[in-house]
């Protein structure tokens, strides 16, 4: 960041070079790209990241084309698309303060191998001109607690596709650092997730490509302040770019929510899927537990728009991912009336779910 000066110049340091990756606005073969997704069985061809043109929102599957290298001569890039940046406004990408670089390398390198596999990664990703964000709770506990925040996981998210990430992740090249065979997993939201082969229960991270909810399947490729608005809460809605050491808030509110005495627990969550505002109403709950004092205005106003039916449109194959939220998010001794008294607080449209669970779990 040395140099750079306000929010037009951080902006600049995003700036796409001549042989970036193939990005949603550019032109492929005089194709507009509209995004991008990930097949994990094709009707033809290995497992990995498609490409999605104009005229791609009809399909109810994701079709059979492959993304370009950007090294690819036999292909015609027009790099017209935008950096995932750009339609960012005001101090929403600042430079980070110095206890988030130094929290950020402090876990790292308690991770030791792991950890070393990590840094490998996201420079292999930087060599191929991807950029990659830390996201979420990493981000938030850093940001509020300093070297005194305790990190349990860290989260990406990015401009790379999951094929892409597995690919690197299986070159014996990124793997010298000693930490052994890894062990890639795709889930049908197209989070991927690595973990060491001997040790099933340490997952090293989880990267979501920055999302893309236009279409009828999973999709990536999207801005920050589309992928902001995937997020459950605003304080959990904070990047960081460890390589360009900026930060970045897209709601433009996270920061400011963050820092307030009390703590504001708002939802920045802009969808209208029901099991995703189900995970989220389970995240509010979460956060309310742990931070009894936080002001809830912001997350009962969300909650008090949802529809009275709110649980019932939940589909039958939803509620495994719900239940999963719930499990995540309410510790066992704090399941039954305590949950359902907290719901309550939050609106009826979170009183009702968690009543329809109750149920259904007996």
């Amino acid at each position: 960041m040395t140099g750079l000066a306000g929010h037009g110049g951080v902006v600049a340091a995003y700036a796409r070079c001549a042989d970036a990756p193939v990005a949603r606005g550019d032109q492929v073969d005089g194709r507009t790209v509209t995004g991008f997704t990930f097949d994990p069985a094709p009707v033809s061809g290995a497992p990995g990241d498609r490409l999605l043109v104009a005229g791609d929102h009809t399909l109810t599957r994701p079709p059979d084309r492959t993304v370009p290298s950007a090294a690819d001569s036999s292909v015609r890039i027009i790099r017209s698309g935008p950096s995932p940046v750009d339609s960012l406004e005001g101090d929403t990408v600042t430079a980070a303060p110095p206890r988030l670089r130094a929290g950020y390398e402090r876990v790292v390198v308690a991770m030791g191998d792991g950890g070393r596999f990590v840094t490998a990664l996201l420079d292999a990703l930087a060599a191929r001109h991807h950029t990659t964000w830390l996201v979420g709770g990493a981000v938030r506990d850093l940001l509020h607690d300093g070297s005194e925040a305790r990190v349990n996981d860290l989260d990406f998210t990015g401009t790379a596709g999951p094929g892409e990430l597995t690919e690197l992740a299986d070159d014996r090249r990124l793997r010298r650092h000693g930490l052994g065979d890894v062990v890639c997993r795709v889930s049908p939201q197209l989070v991927w997730s690595v973990r060491p082969e001997e040790s099933p229960v340490s997952r090293l991270i989880e990267y979501r490509p920055l999302a893309l909810e236009e279409f009828a399947f999973p999709a990536y490729g999207g801005d920050l302040a589309t992928d902001a608005a995937t997020r459950d809460l605003t304080v959990n809605a904070l990047y960081y770019d460890h390589r360009r050491d900026t930060t970045a808030d897209p709601t433009g509110l996270g920061r400011a929510h963050l820092a307030a005495t009390p703590r504001v627990m708002a939802v920045g969550y802009e969808g209208d899927d029901p099991v995703a505002q189900a995970r989220v109403v389970f995240r509010c709950l979460k956060f309310r537990l742990r931070w009894p004092e936080a002001e809830i205005g912001g997350a009962v106003e969300w909650i008090g728009a949802l529809p009275a039916d709110f649980a019932d449109r939940i589909p039958a194959d939803g509620w495994p991912r719900v239940n999963a939220a719930r499990e995540m998010c309410v510790p066992v001794r704090d399941r039954g009336a305590r949950e359902s008294a907290l719901a309550g607080e939050l609106g009826p449209a979170a009183a009702s779910l968690v009543k329809a669970i109750q149920e259904r779990t007996g």
